[in-house]
C-alpha cells in the first residue's frame, strides 16, 4: 500500500517541470483586452468631461473618502463616465477621473480593464 504522499507524487509532474508551467502562465497572461488600440472615436486626445449635474455627484462622491484617500472614489467615478458617455468608458474619460482623484492615469487603466463591468 501507497502513503498518500507517494500517491501525489506521482500524479504531479516533476518540480523542474512545474517552474516552467507557471512562468509560461505568467508569460500568456497579456492579450489584446489588457491594452487600449486608438480608434477614431476613443484616443487619449479626444474631449471628455462631466456635466455640471455630473459634477455636483463627483463632489458629492469625494466628499465620502477622506482628503488622502481620493482614489477610492475611482470605481464609482468610472461607473459615473461609463453612464454618462452612453455605456462604455473612453480613454479620456479614464483620464479625467486619474486627474481628478489625483492618480497615475495607469492605476485608473488597472482598474478599469480589471473589472468587466465597465466597457472600455
Amino acid at each position: 500500500m501507497m502513503s498518500a504522499a507517494r500517491l501525489l507524487a506521482r500524479r504531479l509532474p516533476p518540480a523542474s517541470n512545474r517552474a516552467n508551467a507557471a512562468v509560461g502562465q505568467l508569460r500568456s497572461m497579456g492579450n489584446a483586452q489588457s491594452f487600449h488600440i486608438n480608434t477614431p472615436d476613443n484616443t487619449p486626445e479626444t474631449y471628455f468631461d462631466f456635466s455640471e449635474e455630473n459634477y455636483q455627484r463627483v463632489n458629492k462622491i469625494l466628499s465620502k473618502y477622506p482628503a488622502n484617500y481620493k482614489q477610492s472614489a475611482i470605481i464609482p467615478l468610472l461607473d459615473l463616465a461609463q453612464r454618462q458617455h452612453g455605456g462604455w468608458l473612453p480613454v479620456a474619460a479614464m483620464d479625467k477621473v486619474a486627474s481628478i482623484v489625483e492618480a497615475a492615469p495607469s492605476r485608473v487603466y488597472e482598474v478599469a480593464s480589471f473589472y468587466t463591468m465597465f466597457n472600455r
